[in-house]
């Protein structure tokens, strides 16, 4: 009796709690020990802080990152699906439910808080007065003591406090933390202010060095943007649950720019795109009438610009099969030169932020089934039918 009244104020793990400690382990674990006989520097690292210490130095941990990439063959045994099976894709879930791009990315993102926090805030006054810890408290009593174990359990009372200058950048620069690249560029994230973050919006990707953006930060010659990035009115990132980690909540399964772009940046790549409108459920919603048909949606949808596809992936938050959809619903619907006036370089993004907002309204997540963003699409440019 007593076990089943315990059992019943047992408080629910949810499953994304499960994974978080499954990635911590592993990386505390496994991918460090691995790291440690590649790299005689971690050697000296203090022992059961290894992980921390390593998270805390942007240098070191751009090191580590690189070792990986050059080394990952060393990491067969720990980038395993649930099956046991290697996992070659960086998009493709691990044992732990989540993908490798995933995983990096919550990497990235405690560092970047870490940095953001020893950079910008005081030292954290401790919430509790000296003694206060230890203050004895008086018995509750038998009967207390039965009301407790009868009650359910309720979470302990949150101690609330202002938002601190290093939880204000991180809230604004959290979703463009993505990639292992960005680790040396940490520093220089930390100079801006949450505000020049939302004006520059996705195109803080576009940056992908830090003296580059150190160059922007400090105004002269190197303001302008890199090459083939035009820079038109940035948007405010659509605020969503982080995927931050050791912290992390929630999934990320947005489209990475890396595999969905062409190789100069520029452009939609076919190659990402291609295989996708080949999958049943995809062929299905698109329906080509031919052969014909398709080369000449995929022509159309070759003049999508990076701009286009950096609002929907990135701000939006669509993963690669939604993308796809979204964007060949469009160039089905519309005429070619419609479809490149809209979305094609040098167009004007108001309408890729205005179809955003609209399909915010109607209901759709960046999650939605790519059923109902195909039919969403169509229904919106149907005026302006081909």
């Amino acid at each position: 009796m007593i076990n089943i009244m315990f059992a019943e104020n047992t408080s629910y793990v949810t499953p994304t709690a499960i994974a978080r400690r499954r990635i911590n382990a592993t990386l505390r674990g496994p991918v460090l020990d691995v790291l440690g006989g590649l790299m005689p520097e971690l050697a000296g690292l203090p022992s059961g802080r290894a992980f921390d210490a390593i998270l805390g130095d942007c240098d070191l941990l751009y090191r580590c990152f690189q070792t990986f990439r050059i080394r990952r063959t060393a990491f067969r045994t720990i980038l395993v699906d649930r099956r046991g099976r290697p996992v070659t894709n960086d998009n493709q879930p691990l044992d732990c439910g989540r993908t490798l791009n995933q995983v990096i990315a919550m990497v990235v993102r405690s560092a970047a808080k870490r940095h953001f926090r020893m950079r910008l805030d005081p030292p954290r006054q401790r919430l509790n007065a000296p003694g206060d810890r230890f203050e004895t408290r008086p018995s509750p009593g038998w009967r207390g003591m039965l009301e407790r174990v009868l009650t359910p359990s309720s979470p302990p009372p949150i101690v609330s406090r202002a938002a601190s200058a290093a939880d204000l950048l991180y809230e604004a620069i959290k979703e463009y933390l993505l990639h292992d690249w960005q680790v040396p560029i940490i520093p220089q994230y930390a100079r801006m202010t949450p505000v020049e973050v939302q004006e520059m919006g996705s195109r803080l990707l576009d940056f992908r060095d830090a003296a580059q953006l150190a160059a922007h930060l400090d105004g002269g010659e190197a303001t302008r943007w890199p090459v083939g990035v035009e820079a038109d009115a940035a948007e405010t990132p659509v605020t969503e649950t982080a995927v931050a980690a050791p912290e992390a909540t929630a999934v990320d399964r947005r489209a990475r720019l890396n595999d969905v772009l062409t190789a100069d940046g520029s452009r939609l790549g076919m190659r990402a795109v291609v295989p996708i409108l080949q999958t049943l459920e995809i062929h299905a919603l698109v329906r080509p009438a031919s052969h014909e048909a398709m080369r000449e949606l995929c022509r159309t949808l070759s003049a999508t610009s990076a701009g286009t596809v950096r609002q929907l992936a990135v701000d939006f938050g669509l993963p690669p099969e939604n993308l796809t959809v979204v964007l060949a619903a469009a160039a089905d619907t519309l005429a070619p030169e419609i479809y490149r006036r809209l979305f094609g370089i040098g167009c004007d993004r108001e309408m890729a932020r205005l179809m955003i907002v609209r399909a915010r309204a109607s209901g759709l997540r960046p999650d939605s089934p790519p059923a109902a963003f195909n039919a969403f699409v169509r229904r919106l440019f149907a005026p302006f039918k081909a």
